[in-house]
């Protein structure tokens, strides 16, 4: 078993002496070989190693499995934990696929117990014919270097000790140290993807090309590496970000212009900042690149997980959660108003002399007003200006497109006396020296 012993050393997959490990057990061949390897190595490193077990519940023989596992832990002193769930009524629950479902619920008492236990790893048996497997479904599917990458030996406190070891191997290994096992009779199952790969494709593969699998992993190793790079390369990109109300900005002309490889990267990096469980496909991507590339000025690409991308201007925005535009409020006279977007503070002062209509802060005549959006055919005359729609007012003055229905308008009965960010109207101006309305308007 020296790829074992190897790729724990390279990789940094054991944990320290006085340490634990949490080996994930199924009963079958694979993991009970990985229990007993760690078990070896822990006798050798001085680490403890415990087991956990998950009943997925979809098979009949799943509660043999879990006795199965119970009983030859407890029989060689090693703590066991058991966990499971309905999985098929889980799936139809929340309209999920039934591996989906299975590998979330897994991996989550995975970690619960990790932690419970105070485990510094969390180990799988995934091994080379796993990872072939792995890499030539993903080829197959279609994929970036991520996916063609295959299964990391390590991902955090996440480890795959037997990852380039073979399937023959690991029976030999068994053999000689008399380990047994259960076997899961759906393995035979050839209407699953993966068996029909294992017992079909790769059997025929290794006539002509003897150890494709492992084979496969090495080429996917070097292709980790590859993306690696790649990644960190696009991170000097995704640097240049700018935080915005609910997202991040980025100069619309940095990602047309990128090479691909890293305005890809950029894109995803990008989008795990806002919502992390959100994985973008190549073709919301490929439309998120042509925004940027694109000499319209505006535009949008809906994405999954409530998250939006938007051409304003000379940016690009990333953002989760559009508001809705509000409802009409009155103004609180003295006090503060909230809108979606919008702070206003109203305060009840005498009108000062000089410039005093500024956009952020100005003054208007007492009385009853409102806020609400803008509507069609609202205009405003501002002090030393012609009088204008509020829609030419914003297209003029370049507010992004996705603000313009959150500005609020200030209305003294049907008429519109301020626009928010602009400045009252010239009819509403108070004169130097009254009591007036002093309005000072905040971008929340």
């Amino acid at each position: 078993m020296e790829g074992f012993w190897r790729l724990c050393r390279e990789e940094d997959l054991l944990p320290p002496a006085g340490g634990k490990i949490l080996a994930a057990v199924s009963g079958g061949a694979d993991s009970m070989c990985l229990l007993a390897l760690l078990l070896e190595a822990g006798e050798q490193y001085g680490f403890t190693v415990e087991a956990a077990h998950f009943d997925h519940h979809i098979r009949e023989n799943s509660r043999r499995d879990c006795a199965f596992v119970e009983g030859w832990c407890r029989a060689h002193g090693v703590p066991v934990h058991i966990g499971g769930a309905d999985i098929p009524a889980l799936a139809a629950k929340e309209h999920r696929g039934l591996e989906d479902t299975a590998r979330r619920c897994r991996y989550a008492f995975l970690r619960e117990t990790a932690a419970d236990c105070r485990a510094q790893r969390i180990a799988t048996a995934h091994n080379a014919q796993d990872n072939g497997e792995t890499i030539l479904l993903h080829l197959l599917r279609g994929s970036g270097l991520n996916g063609l990458g295959g299964i990391a030996p390590r991902r955090g406190d996440l480890v795959r000790p037997l990852l380039t070891t073979s399937r023959r191997d690991i029976e030999a290994y068994n053999a000689a140290h008399g380990i047994p096992h259960v076997e899961d009779e759906t393995n035979r199952d050839t209407a699953y993807t993966r068996n029909f790969l294992r017992h079909e494709v790769f059997p025929l593969l290794e006539t002509r090309w003897p150890n494709a699998a492992e084979t496969l992993g090495r080429n996917g190793a070097a292709l980790r590496a590859d993306n690696a790079f790649l990644e960190t390369q696009a991170a000097q990109l995704t640097a240049q970000a700018a935080a915005i109300p609910g997202g991040v900005a980025l100069p619309a002309a940095a990602l047309g212009e990128a090479p691909a490889p890293l305005s890809s990267r950029t894109l995803q990096q990008l989008a795990a900042q806002i919502a992390p469980e959100v994985v973008l496909t190549a073709s919301q991507r490929a439309q998120i690149l042509q925004l940027c590339r694109n000499e319209r000025p505006s535009g949008f690409v809906p994405l999954p997980g409530g998250l939006t991308a938007r051409r304003v201007y000379d940016l690009l925005e990333l953002t989760a959660g559009e508001d809705e535009p509000f409802l009409p409020v009155p103004l609180a006279v003295p006090g503060v108003t909230d809108t979606p977007r919008w702070r206003v503070v109203c305060a009840l002062e005498p009108c000062p002399e000089g410039k005093f209509n500024q956009p952020h802060s100005f003054y208007l005549r007492p009385g009853d007003y409102t806020l609400r959006p803008r509507q069609t055919g609202d205009a405003i005359t501002l002090p030393a200006r012609s009088r204008k729609t509020v829609k030419k007012l914003l297209i003029d003055s370049k507010v992004p497109q996705n603000e313009r229905d959150f500005l609020p308008v200030f209305l003294f009965g049907e008429q519109v006396a301020a626009l928010g960010a602009f400045g009252a109207d010239c009819a509403f101006l108070p004169r130097p020296g009254e009591e007036a309305l002093h309005i000072v308007t905040e971008r929340r």
